[in-house]
């Protein structure tokens, strides 16, 4: 790997050991979260689902399970869960008897979603537009990447 020093005297070598740092850290945080049953990825990426979902339109268990790209049976047990968290209210859906219509609780929306994404927002907002557009840049490439060896 070549060498390169930005204009704060960043090399590449550093910032790929702070990618390193990161997803070290990442990994921790995930066996953490596992071992206390917090929202784990598919439950945060449901909650956001739901919660992105209009008033006109609300998500359905068949949706989230279309999203999530798993069965209906496996939404199951994703809903029960955001439940009994107190973080989802399941409805009849009012057009169709044998469907439900998923929403945030109230609690829910007048929270932040998790403490990890208040302090990802706390630290982004240290940064100026520009700044945010590069790291923006950076994790979407990486993101491409990471995708791309799966």
């Amino acid at each position: 790997m070549a060498e390169i020093t930005n204009a704060e005297g960043v090399t590449t070598r550093e910032l790929v050991e702070r990618v390193d740092d990161l997803r070290r850290a990442e990994s921790q945080f995930a066996r953490r979260l596992s071992s206390r049953r917090a929202p784990n990825d598919t439950d945060r990426d449901a909650m956001r689902f739901i919660a992105d979902a209009s008033g006109d339109s609300p998500a359905t268990p068949g949706d989230l399970a279309a999203h999530l790209n798993v069965s209906t049976a496996a939404v199951t047990s994703v809903l029960r869960r955001l439940q009994e968290r107190g973080q989802i209210v399941v409805s009849p859906h009012p057009e169709d008897a044998r469907s439900k219509v998923l929403r945030p609780s109230l609690r829910d929306l007048n929270s932040p979603a998790d403490d990890l994404t208040q302090r990802i927002e706390d630290i982004a907002s240290e940064f100026t537009p520009d700044q945010t557009d590069v790291v923006s840049r950076f994790l979407r490439r990486l993101t491409e990447e990471i995708s791309d060896l799966s």
